[in-house]
């Protein structure tokens, strides 16, 4: 009757871990039977948000409880190892499943820092997701080992991610407004390029930092090519898209920090990939320009936004993507000193110029924001 009733959802997913906790918790037959059927139950679950999606696709209720669910199915692994004299409390055991995503393991960045790939959407208890956990037994203190491996295997875990992959797909392709299907996928993104990476070690490749940035670009470029494009070309006055392309150019942009143990060709090679990658998004937004101009003049006159004019959004992703170049361009060494050659300095005066006339574009057309505007413009300069 309430599809957005915050109540009823969260005593839903206090249900699931309720049924999932209250159960023996020793290897045994019983307890593999018991997670059988809590698996049945969670993807009968996932069905059930699908249904609910297609009603309304933008229940960011449902895209919440949506990924507690994958969360809880991902944690059903993480049951505890004690001794038959130890005890347990209910609030420890229900903070294995609280909807983080914690069980997909460490970043590829971060190799010595645990991160929640998912925040945790019912409070913790004392213990924490990895690791050792100090448990109070009869006024003692006894160290509780966690089995930190899930329930599934690793090949469930990436056809449960994919899925979901799959599932934002379809969600977007049917309404490029749908801001919480891009939200997960941008929470998704970062898994999917986990996982390829994971595939590649499989195959016997050996994986540095320099791999991880070009797959990145990779993935990024496929988004682009394959969803951003087509939104903003589709819907070019529509928000939605272009945050998230705010958010691939920002996920993209390789980090030369302490991890990039390489030489700085390696460096130059990547950053060369993500600056080709922002060159292409260059190309098609002045393209798309070129076709909004058409529908935003009237009587020789440039229409403001309140009249129907459609290129604003187009010309803060095209200011944001040159504004990347310049960022790029300035922040790596070069061969002797190529920063002070005619040919490079006319390059970025070309950016600049192209990027302040944007910001003059935009002065025009949203004339409620013209101080924003006028601050991008110091700063740039």
């Amino acid at each position: 009757r309430n599809p957005k009733s915050y109540s009823t959802w969260y005593h839903r997913k206090w249900s699931l871990v309720y049924f999932i906790t209250h159960s023996p918790i020793t290897f045994t037959k019983e307890k593999q039977e018991h997670i059988g059927k809590a698996k049945s139950i969670l993807q009968s679950e996932l069905e059930l948000c699908a249904q609910f999606l297609q009603m309304d696709e933008r229940n960011f209720h449902c895209w919440n409880y949506r990924r507690f669910v994958v969360g809880v199915l991902g944690s059903l692994g993480r049951l505890v190892l004690y001794r038959e004299d130890d005890k347990m409390s209910q609030a420890d055991l229900n903070s294995l499943f609280d909807g983080s995503w914690m069980w997909l393991g460490k970043t590829e960045n971060e190799g010595e820092v645990n991160e929640d790939w998912m925040g945790a959407q019912l409070a913790r208890g004392a213990c924490s997701a990895f690791g050792m956990v100090q448990i109070s037994n009869h006024g003692r203190s006894n160290k509780v080992e966690f089995q930190v491996s899930s329930s599934l295997s690793q090949m469930e875990l990436q056809e449960l991610i994919d899925a979901e992959w799959n599932f934002t797909t379809s969600k977007i392709e049917d309404n490029f407004s749908n801001g919480s299907a891009f939200h997960y996928r941008s929470k998704l993104l970062p898994l999917v390029l986990k996982f390829r990476l994971a595939a590649a070690r499989e195959r016997g490749r050996d994986i540095n930092y320099e791999d991880v940035c070009f797959e990145t670009l990779k993935l990024a470029r496929e988004e682009w090519n394959s969803i951003i494009l087509n939104a903003i070309f589709t819907e070019p006055d529509d928000q939605t898209p272009w945050w998230y392309h705010r958010f691939i150019v920002s996920w993209a942009k390789p980090q030369f920090g302490s991890n990039m143990n390489s030489e700085d060709e390696v460096r130059e090679g990547v950053a060369e990939e993500y600056e080709g990658l922002l060159y292409d998004m260059t190309d098609s937004l002045r393209e798309l320009l070129e076709v909004e101009k058409e529908n935003s003049v009237e009587g020789g006159k440039v229409k403001v936004e309140s009249q129907g004019a459609r290129c604003k959004w187009t010309y803060l992703g095209l200011h944001m993507v040159l504004s990347s170049l310049i960022e790029s361009k300035n922040s790596l060494p070069c061969e002797n000193d190529c920063k002070g050659n005619d040919e490079y300095k006319a390059d970025v005066s070309s950016l600049r110029d192209e990027a302040e006339a944007c910001l003059k574009e935009l002065r025009a057309i949203d004339l409620n924001r013209l101080e924003r505007y006028e601050m991008l413009s110091r700063v740039a300069l």
